[in-house]
């Protein structure tokens, strides 16, 4: 099972090198949460090992291009002497909930079992998903300008 789900994040994040330029960040960010919203129930109907692995397997290769365009944006429209500073406020929030999340789904697991703490993981991430489709900021953020070799600025 978890061979299978970390062949997709390997297979993931070697699509993503080449798939992210075909996609804007607004379509990956609102994508990607909407990929999640569909897959994430799954988990609740799954019988065997090998489905949880095919289903984890399709949520963890979408989540490489997430962060191929997230880094990349962010890279690209942060002024260099704020960099360090966004991306480390950017690490501690996502890498600072990792705790939170653990202890969350533990209690979820406790009292609500299994299936309840998939629904209730899949009604979250409903409502991201919601939220980041609404989102003016994501709706109207700025488009990458796709980056020029100097063989192009001679030109």
């Amino acid at each position: 099972m978890l061979g299978i789900y970390g062949g997709g994040g390997l297979l993931g994040a070697i699509a993503a090198t080449r798939l992210h330029r075909h996609f804007s960040p607004r379509a990956v960010i609102i994508g990607v949460n909407w990929v999640w919203v569909a897959l994430l129930p799954l988990f609740a109907v799954a019988g065997a090992p090998w489905q949880l692995g095919l289903i984890g397997a399709a949520t963890a290769f979408v989540g490489p291009m997430w962060n191929v365009v997230i880094g990349t944006y962010t890279t690209t429209l942060v002024p260099n002497e704020l960099l360090g500073r966004v991306n480390s406020v950017s690490m501690t929030l996502s890498w600072g909930v990792l705790p939170i999340g653990s202890l969350a789904a533990g209690y979820l697991l406790d009292r609500a079992g299994p299936t309840g703490a998939v629904w209730a993981l899949s009604g979250f991430m409903l409502l991201t998903a919601v939220l980041a489709t609404a989102s003016r900021a994501v709706r109207h953020a700025p488009p990458l300008v796709s980056a020029r070799t100097p063989a192009d600025a001679e030109r």
